[in-house]
């Protein structure tokens, strides 16, 4: 019994969720640096709507990427390629479509109770809720398409602190597409880095993610771009404390430009830096607002 809750436990991934949390956070902190008293129930609200909608896509990305992840194996990096854990037979299938139907129909109710109180909110998060599920679901499954990492990384790093901005202010303030262009642009950055590691599996089952239709060369270029964009981005936002991510996102251009010239095959530290990166970056933008 106790095998199957820990399994269970690594097909949630819970510490991607923390960045859910971070990302609300944000958007309460930049509600309240714009004069809006903090409203602690419709915080809360946000909080179990925008993790219901996170493991959402979890549970779905595992249920509808089961191929994928049978084909990775060893390539697998704590961070990429799933949990493994449906892959290895820990765990049935249907305990993955099960617990995303459990998570919609919490985000649902919360969704409705939202958007009585904040009307906008129901706009946000009706695309959140299809752009968690329709990344890995069919018709439209976005992972392949090559808008999933576009798509995904708006949910992310805009729409989660919009909506804990906007369930505190009522509205959705136009100076949050500047502070969060940073994170959108990281976000994007680490979903290719994911990828990186996955490309042989995904290509093999004709899932024609960015880095399979780019190229590892190509997909390397564009990673960096984007973080070159996000620190560009980031300087236009007059930062404080963030600028202390800057000696990561260096870091990671080079590990993805070396990984790419040698043909290294090993990245575990690539994607651990791209998960640091993308949690230190709103991390610091906190630290900014409540400093």
């Amino acid at each position: 019994m106790l095998r199957k809750v820990w399994a269970f436990v690594r097909l949630t991934r819970p510490l991607f969720l923390f960045g859910g949390i971070v990302l609300n956070l944000l958007g309460l902190a930049i509600a309240t640096a714009h004069g809006h008293a903090l409203d602690a129930g419709r915080a809360v609200l946000g909080q179990v709507l925008i993790t219901s909608i996170q493991l959402l896509a979890h549970y779905s990305n595992e249920s509808f990427d089961f191929e994928v992840d049978q084909l990775i194996g060893e390539r697998r990096t704590w961070f990429s390629g799933g949990s493994g854990v449906l892959a290895a037979g820990e765990l049935d299938r249907a305990v993955a479509r099960q617990a995303m139907i459990v998570c919609a129909v919490v985000a649902v109710s919360a969704l409705g109770l939202a958007a009585v109180q904040t009307p906008i909110v129901l706009l946000i998060g009706t695309i959140s809720l299809a752009g968690a599920y329709f990344y890995s679901a069919p018709p439209l499954s976005l992972m392949g398409s090559g808008w999933g990492e576009l798509s995904t990384a708006l949910l992310t790093g805009l729409f989660v602190p919009v909506t804990g901005y906007a369930l505190q202010a009522g509205y959705i303030d136009l100076s949050l597409l500047l502070l969060c262009s940073p994170l959108v642009l990281v976000y994007m950055a680490m979903i290719i880095a994911f990828q990186f590691p996955d490309r042989e599996a995904d290509a093999a089952v004709g899932k024609r993610t960015l880095t399979v239709r780019l190229g590892l060369g190509r997909a390397a270029q564009l990673h960096n771009l984007l973080i070159v964009l996000s620190l560009i981005a980031l300087a236009l936002s007059s930062p404080r404390w963030a600028w202390l991510s800057v000696p990561l996102a260096m870091w990671q251009m080079i590990a993805v430009a070396q990984l790419t010239r040698s043909g290294g095959r090993h990245f575990q530290w690539l994607t651990t830096g791209a998960v640091a990166l993308s949690g230190l970056l709103p991390l610091l933008r906190l630290i900014d607002l409540i400093t």
